[in-house]
């Protein structure tokens, strides 16, 4: 990402969490009708719903956890949040800690934000007409 779309990004973050519920509603349903309107698809059957499965090695360093975890928790958008946290725990290896004490945190870390996002997600339904 450039450092340019990082900014607006950044823009658009503290804009969304300035408005209340109602018009976040209503800009998430206008950007998906901006997305239908130039032919992508909206629905959400291509989003997982569930975590991927992927098996955890015997010996995986953080780093490596990071990234199985990315992979197993696609529907969970890398914010700047989330990056802050994974980033302090992965200062805790390199000031020391055990690769599988950060790991078992950064796997909390990643099951914690999918059960915001499932909560969220199903909020969001149930407002919905």
């Amino acid at each position: 990402m450039t450092m340019l779309a990082e900014k607006e990004r950044t823009r658009l973050l503290a804009a969304w969490q300035k408005l209340t519920e109602e018009d976040q509603r209503t800009v998430r349903l206008f950007a998906e009708f901006l997305l239908q309107q130039n032919g992508a698809d909206t629905t959400t059957s291509k989003i997982n719903l569930e975590p991927v499965p992927i098996a955890k090695p015997a010996e995986e360093s953080a780093v490596l956890a990071m990234k199985r975890l990315k992979k197993s928790y696609p529907m969970i958008e890398a914010d700047f949040s989330l990056l802050e946290s994974a980033s302090q725990l992965l200062l805790k290896r390199i000031m020391g800690t055990p690769d599988a004490e950060v790991v078992a945190e950064l796997e909390a870390l990643f099951a914690n934000r999918y059960q915001v996002w499932r909560d969220t997600r199903e909020q969001g339904e149930t407002a919905s007409p």
